[in-house]
């Protein structure tokens, strides 16, 4: 996505616009200058830095000029009431913030950036600087990219005034067990990510030391940060193998697929990497994804062998149909693009299935060719008791660029469903109905 986004600003003879803002009014880091000098060089040739102590820069007009946000080390109140208006505007509107260490010391009497970038998680205290342990937790996230699932490193550790998981999504989190806390939290996250509108918010706990912008795998985050936010926050969900998927069955992650020339109900394989591949005989478990989403925008391309039966399951639990519907003339709920039926026997026999939902049009190709949905979904919502308050529903569903759905409620779990509860769930691929491939799985949160 990044890529597409730097192509296209090449065309247009510019690249992004990134903002470092290190204006203090509290404590001031000495990395401050190290830290920005650092975003400038990573970021040579794939964005344009500006750095600014100067609050009167958050203007509607002046932000709407950047990308990307960085408010490195900044600390205390640093944006007044209109300041704090443009700012909200802006990242609502779909820009990037990226927070920097201190960036959890600022701004305490703004509930919006408490609540909805820091989940609650504020500075309360730290202890001296010394080597801990940070455990990856979402190893597709792109700012996690290369960096090892127990990632040794050395830095001023903070201890927040509340532990923000659950309404942050956690990237990683401190073992305590590896060092010395202050103010210990037990869980304690360190790197997060939020969605408020359509943009997108990610903090680093890291960043105390003039050191550690010197370091390759902290240099690696802060850059694959910037990154993530300038791509509006989509996350690709299929890389080199299976990790970040289970149980693998028979999937594999190839190079590309083709209809058998003999048996087109068959699928073969090509060497090299990038497509979730089900096997020739497409006869296995469902895949389902170890990252969770709740509220969220996927793009997801699939190919399958004549007289397939596929599908993706939203949350696990909401699927939009993939089948072989080449030349259907009136497209039911179980066809290609259509949101499979909900099941209850206690309906009686002949009246189990209910409320599925056919395809406004018959947009499938044939079988052996790539076809693609752009699903926007919006989660169930619970009140503080777990009681559904609200349902579920597809905002949109477009196939092959064709809309299919729009605003369509979901009462409950379309058949094959997980039973519905409170939070994120994972994206889920059947498997188990004949050959079909997915690629380009890529999933941006959605904030409220």
């Amino acid at each position: 996505m990044l890529d597409a986004l730097l192509i296209s600003a090449a065309f247009a003879g510019e690249l992004p616009q990134v903002l470092v803002f290190t204006r203090t009014e509290g404590f001031r880091h000495a990395s401050v200058d190290p830290g920005s000098d650092a975003i400038a060089e990573i970021g040579s040739g794939r964005w344009e830095t500006t750095r600014t102590e100067d609050p009167t820069e958050f203007t509607p007009g002046n932000l709407s000029e950047y990308d990307a946000l960085v408010f490195l080390n900044t600390t205390m109140d640093v944006l007044d009431d209109r300041q704090q208006a443009a700012f909200e505007e802006w990242l609502r509107g779909g820009g990037g913030w990226l927070g920097v260490h201190a960036a959890a010391d600022t701004e305490y009497d703004w509930p919006f950036y408490g609540s909805a970038l820091l989940g609650g998680a504020w500075f309360k205290t730290h202890p001296q600087v010394q080597e801990a342990r940070v455990k990856v937790e979402d190893v597709h996230h792109p700012s996690m990219a290369g960096m090892p699932l127990d990632w040794v490193r050395t830095d001023e550790w903070y201890d927040y005034r509340a532990n923000p998981r659950g309404k942050v999504h956690v990237l990683a989190s401190l073992d305590e067990a590896s060092y010395t806390a202050r103010a210990p939290m037990g869980d304690h996250p360190i790197i997060w990510t939020t969605s408020v509108g359509k943009g997108n918010s990610l903090y680093t706990g890291g960043g105390h030391t003039n050191e550690a912008f010197q370091e390759p795998l902290f240099r690696d985050h802060l850059r694959q940060s910037i990154e993530f936010l300038l791509a509006g926050g989509w996350i690709d969900l299929v890389g080199d193998t299976l990790a970040g998927w289970h149980p693998p069955g028979t999937w594999q992650n190839v190079g590309g697929v083709t209809l058998d020339p003999v048996d087109p109900r068959r699928m073969i394989s090509t060497p090299g990497h990038g497509v979730l591949f089900n096997g020739p005989e497409g006869r296995t478990s469902d895949l389902v994804s170890s990252d969770v989403f709740g509220d969220c925008e996927i793009h997801a391309e699939w190919m399958m062998a004549q007289g397939s039966n596929s599908g993706i399951y939203v949350q696990g639990r909401y699927e939009v149909q993939v089948l072989d519907s080449w030349g259907v003339e009136t497209a039911q709920h179980h066809d290609a693009g259509g949101i499979y039926q909900r099941w209850d026997p206690a309906r009686g026999a002949g009246n189990e299935g209910f409320e599925g939902k056919p395809p406004r049009v018959n947009a499938a190709r044939k079988p052996g060719r790539w076809q693609s949905f752009d699903i926007v979904f919006r989660a169930a919502r619970y009140d503080d008791a777990g009681r559904k308050i609200e349902n579920a529903r597809f905002e949109r569903v477009v196939h092959n660029g064709i809309l299919v759905h729009k605003d369509v409620e979901l009462t409950g779990p379309t058949r094959g469903g997980w039973n519905e509860s409170p939070g994120p769930a994972p994206i889920r691929l059947q498997g188990d109905h004949g050959p079909v491939a997915w690629r380009n799985i890529r999933v941006r949160r959605l904030g409220p």
